[in-house]
Parts: structure tokens; sequence; C-alpha cells
């Protein structure tokens, strides 16, 4: 752990719930739309959906007991790779948690960002233990 990271714990906890946050979010974009609601709303709602799916999608399996020591890594890993508008959403999401996002979101501005020449390297899955 780096030290201006949170604990492992608080890590987990913020993305346990960012995970719960999406499931709600994806299941009020899913429901049926009225029909006051312009044609295109239903496009731009499933648009969203999957974007949030997209960003939880792995979620889980940093949290997987053999994984869990990578959550930061592969939370860096999200971050890095994330285009604007996911990562507007992770900032709203864990600001409404009242998460401290700092160690991540601050510290990437300092990274150099990746091109399409250069491929992100993954967090590989390391020994169980």
């Amino acid at each position: 752990m780096e030290s201006d990271e949170p604990s492992q714990a608080a890590m987990e906890a913020a993305t346990a719930d960012l995970l719960h946050l999406g499931f709600l979010e994806i299941r009020f974009l899913t429901k049926p739309l009225l029909e006051a609601h312009p044609a295109d709303a239903l496009a731009r709602r499933r648009e969203r959906a999957n974007m949030i799916a997209d960003i939880c999608h792995q979620l889980p399996g940093l949290l997987a007991p053999q994984r869990r020591h990578q959550l930061a890594d592969g939370l860096r890993y999200q971050w890095r790779t994330a285009s604007a508008t996911k990562r507007q959403w992770l900032r709203s999401r864990w600001d409404h948690l009242n998460y401290d996002h700092r160690w991540l979101t601050e510290a990437a501005t300092t990274e150099r960002p990746t091109t399409g020449q250069e491929q992100p390297q993954r967090p590989t899955a390391g020994p169980t233990g």
C-alpha cells in the first residue's frame, strides 16, 4: 500500500458501494419509458447503462478473495483507461459515497497519459495467499 492510499477495508467498501450504485442506476435506466419521453431517450439511456456496466464489470473480480491485494492497482488501471465520461461518473459516485478518491484521481493527473500506440499493463493475478 502506498502512503497516500486509503486502507484496504476502505477501498473494498467503496468498491462494493460503487457496484451497488451502478446496479441501482442500471435498473433505473432500463425500466420502461413513459410515453412522454422523447423518442431518442431509450437510446441515450441504453448507452448510459452500457457505460456503467462497462465500468462495473471488472469490479467484482477485484473484490475476489484471491485478488483483493490487487484492488488498488486494478482501480488505478481502470482510472487510467477510463474515458472522461466514465471518470466523471466514478468521481460523482465516490463523492456521493464520501469516499476520498484523491489518491487515485489526483495522482493520475501527474502520470503520463497513454496514447493509442501504447497498451497499459493490466494487473495480473498474483499468487494466492
